[in-house]
C-alpha cells in the first residue's frame, strides 16, 4: 500500500547516501513531529520514547529532503496529518517497514 504511494526508489533499511523526512506520533500524545535524518533505521532503533511512525520518505538528494521538510513544517498541523491519512488512512506504524526481513 505504502510504498506504491510514495514510490519509493530504495530500500529504508539501506538507506546509504539517502536522506529521509518522516512524520511520527509520541505515544500517549497527539502531537505530530517532523523530522529529517541520513539513516532512518538508526534514528528509530536509539529512540528512548515510544513512537508510532506515520510516514517517512526518501530523497536521493539532501536539498531536496530540506525543502520537503520546510514545506511540512510550514503547513499546519492539521494539514500535515490530512495529508499522511491520504497515504496512510488507518495512520498505521510504519516502524516495522523499517526493520522487516
Amino acid at each position: 500500500m505504502l510504498k506504491q504511494a510514495f514510490q519509493r526508489n530504495s530500500n529504508p533499511k539501506q538507506p546509504i547516501g539517502l536522506s529521509w523526512v518522516y512524520v511520527f506520533v509520541l505515544a500517549g500524545c497527539r502531537e505530530l513531529n517532523i523530522g529529517l535524518t541520513f539513516n532512518l533505521s538508526e534514528r528509530f532503533s536509539k529512540s528512548d520514547a515510544p513512537e508510532k511512525l506515520i510516514y517517512y520518505r526518501s530523497f536521493s538528494l539532501p536539498f531536496d529532503a530540506v525543502a520537503h521538510k520546510h514545506l511540512l513544517d510550514s503547513l499546519s498541523k492539521e494539514s500535515v496529518l490530512h495529508w499522511v491519512k491520504k497515504i496512510n488512512p488507518h495512520l498505521n506504524n510504519l516502524i516495522l517497514e523499517i526493520f522487516d526481513d
